[in-house]
């Protein structure tokens, strides 16, 4: 349903006649610092679908944009998170009836989660829809790093033994490397500063390799294969604009 909703919520605002900002003539084209934070549903595509189902993505980051110019260059960074983990990493301690036996010799609440972060120098470009200049079709691609692993979150009561903190890196087999992300939907900087925000789809390229020397529950060293895991998702964010200039300018009809 979430993804139904943000999907919905692209497809009205690529559509936006932006009616209202042609009416006013208002337009703002300062040099800019720009912050953002989005949320969105994502799915695991490619190698990653061996160890992870559909989760949730925060993404932030700052760019910067030159007076007059709807370029924009900076950081973003992405956090993935999730409970859809198909690997059961601990299969080889649970008893018949699928318990983890604690030190209290009860079962222990232990949950596997999948967690995911991705981080890089980005650039992006408005192509404006309207009289607008920072309002429109906006694409973002970024290059940076990317990981991945399986998170063993521990019954906070009674511990597992076999789940002490010196043993989870042979567990979680992490894995990372090259990144690549696209970013490609709708931006806008309002004219009037009411109604800044971004909604559109992505896609996150993954070139990674395992990075754990031993894994515990097979007893061998993970694979030197490389791995091509990919993450699609839709995003939705907000986004606030410092400009640094003279101010705006009102253009009247």
């Amino acid at each position: 349903m979430t993804r139904n909703l943000l999907l919905s919520l692209l497809l009205a605002f690529v559509a936006i006649p932006l009616s209202a900002q042609d009416l006013t003539g208002t337009k703002n084209a300062d040099k800019a610092i720009i912050l953002f934070l989005g949320y969105g549903p994502i799915s695991s595509a490619g190698d990653l679908t061996e160890r992870f189902g559909n989760g949730f993505s925060i993404d932030g980051g700052l760019t910067l944009m030159s007076r007059g110019s709807s370029l924009e260059f900076g950081f973003r960074a992405q956090f993935g998170f999730g409970t859809d983990v198909k690997q059961d990493i601990l299969a080889n301690l649970r008893t018949t009836e699928g318990f983890l036996i604690g030190n209290q010799r009860e079962p222990a609440d232990i949950n596997l989660r999948q967690r995911q972060l991705f981080l890089g120098p980005t650039v992006g470009y408005t192509f404006k829809i309207g009289k607008n200049e920072r309002a429109g079709l906006h694409v973002k691609t970024t290059v940076g790093y990317y990981y991945h692993r399986i998170k063993i979150q521990r019954d906070v009561v009674q511990g597992v033994s076999q789940l002490n903190e010196e043993y989870l890196p042979g567990y979680d087999r992490l894995a990372g490397g090259l990144g690549i992300h696209q970013f490609v939907g709708y931006q806008q900087l309002a004219a009037n500063g009411t109604l800044n925000f971004y909604v559109g789809a992505e896609v996150l390229a993954g070139f990674t390799k395992n990075l754990r020397i031993f894994d515990i529950p097979t007893g061998l060293p993970p694979s030197t294969e490389g791995r091509l895991d990919m993450v699609l998702g839709l995003k939705a964010g907000i986004i606030l604009p410092f400009y640094v200039g003279e101010g705006r300018q009102i253009f009247y009809k």
